[in-house]
């Protein structure tokens, strides 16, 4: 509802641009509002984003843009001298070059209601002296408070989340999940057998549009294990999605299950940080078909999941 608004009002503001004598010295009060309102996004433009306290205490990390940028960049705030730090921006990465988003990255952004550019996310590690940031599907590592720069191997990561005791990254790939290891940079891929409708460690459709869960796979407390979900599209609908103001585009396909029809068939398995065979947690997934929840932390452990019935009714 809100996205249908404020198109409407971009379009009206555009047409009012295009009128003679519409410069904005002579634009009425309320056509000014209006125009405040869409470049700023409601106003909400410039405001601290995942504002994160660190370990001990003494600063606090948060994204940011401006008042109508709506480029995320990486902030620190000190808490003790009140001092305002500006930690990395996209553009020193980018250095010229511009953002790019994958298919998948562009669909979990929509699904997530993101319209920001930039950082959109970023992880700050358990001891506090890491942090995590992804950029045109390149992961970053930034050391505190050194502010020393490692990009991992590889491009075209999704989800990228630290181990709990730092020294590990797990993030996908090309539908497999991977562990890259800080040390050495050794990246290893602990799934295999993925293909066009079979994917590991991303949540599927339904998870991630009507459950609010974007997670597809979880560090065990003991940073030695992952759980993941394994997504079975093969007998999901195809859908092909036109982009209307590029025609020369062809469609992008879409496996998309219609209310009604199959859901992707959902798995989940354990697998060692050093790769090796998977381990299946087995429930009745037919009765159950979807993977609600995922809780593996120390305070909850052992591993604790929540399934739910196709009616969402138990």
């Amino acid at each position: 509802m809100h996205s249908a608004i404020f198109c409407l009002l971009f379009i009206a503001l555009s047409l009012a641009s295009v009128q003679p004598g519409a410069a904005a010295e002579t634009e009425s009060p309320e056509l000014r509002y209006f125009r405040e309102l869409v470049e700023t996004r409601n106003y909400s433009l410039g405001q601290p984003v995942s504002p994160k306290l660190t370990p001990d205490g003494k600063a606090v990390i948060f994204l940011r843009g401006g008042a109508r940028d709506p480029v995320l960049r990486l902030y620190k705030f000190t808490i003790s001298d009140q001092k305002l730090q500006e930690i990395l921006t996209p553009e020193a990465l980018l250095q010229g070059g511009t953002e790019n988003l994958s298919a998948e990255e562009k669909s979990r952004r929509e699904r997530a209601r993101q319209s920001l550019r930039g950082f959109t996310s970023f992880e700050l590690s358990k001891d506090g002296e890491k942090l995590l940031l992804v950029l045109s599907g390149n992961v970053y590592v930034i050391t505190r408070p050194q502010g020393e720069v490692t990009q991992l191997p590889g491009t075209g990561w999704i989800d990228p989340h630290f181990s709990p005791d730092g020294g590990a990254v797990a993030a996908v790939r090309e539908r497999e999940l991977h562990v890259v290891e800080l040390a050495t940079l050794d990246d290893l891929a602990v799934t295999t057998g993925a293909s066009e409708t079979l994917e590991h460690g991303v949540a599927e459709f339904v998870a991630q549009e009507e459950m609010d869960r974007r997670e597809g796979f979880w560090w065990s407390p003991d940073s030695q294990s992952i759980a993941y979900q394994e997504n079975d599209n093969s007998g999901v609908e195809t859908r092909y999605i036109a982009d209307p103001l590029h025609p020369e585009v062809p469609p992008a396909k879409n496996l998309y299950p219609r209310a009604g029809s199959k859901n992707t068939a959902v798995r989940l398995g354990i697998v060692s940080r050093a790769g090796g065979e998977t381990r299946w947690v087995e429930w009745d997934r037919e009765k159950y078909p979807y993977l609600t929840r995922v809780v593996w932390e120390e305070a909850a452990a052992p591993l604790c999941i929540v399934v739910q019935n196709r009616a969402q009714q138990e």
